[in-house]
């Protein structure tokens, strides 16, 4: 299941607050995927919308090393894109992973990772 949440702010400022967030936090921004910008380039245009890509490597690696097919979903992304003055955030419940995946010794892990997400929606809403 995926969660969807709206943001207070606009656009940039949730990207930022977000970015600074799991900065303190000590998460690791893999990547960032500016979904507009590369639609400017190809020619089109489109609403706001990127997609942050994080994690933490100890975590990912002791969840990989349980099931490795869970790579699949490792780093945590969240989508925030906007429509019209709207902003919102877009993301796969991790808890749902530990079903999936039959994650026994690492669960905790998922469970964190969910309250993250909760704390990262608090942050912007």
């Amino acid at each position: 299941m995926f969660i969807k949440d709206k943001s207070r702010y606009g656009f940039e400022d949730t990207v930022r607050i977000i970015k600074n967030f799991l900065k303190e936090k000590n998460f690791e921004i893999f990547a960032e995927i500016d979904h507009r910008k590369n639609a400017i380039k190809a020619g089109l245009d489109m609403q706001n919308e990127t997609v942050l890509i994080f994690g933490s490597p100890i975590a990912g690696t002791h969840l990989m090393e349980e099931n490795p097919e869970i790579g699949i979903e490792l780093p945590a992304k969240l989508l925030i894109y906007s429509t019209n003055d709207d902003v919102y955030l877009f993301y796969r419940n991790p808890e749902e992973l530990i079903d999936t995946f039959k994650i026994m010794e690492y669960r905790d892990v998922l469970k964190k990772l969910k309250s993250l997400f909760d704390n990262i929606i608090n942050a912007v809403s």
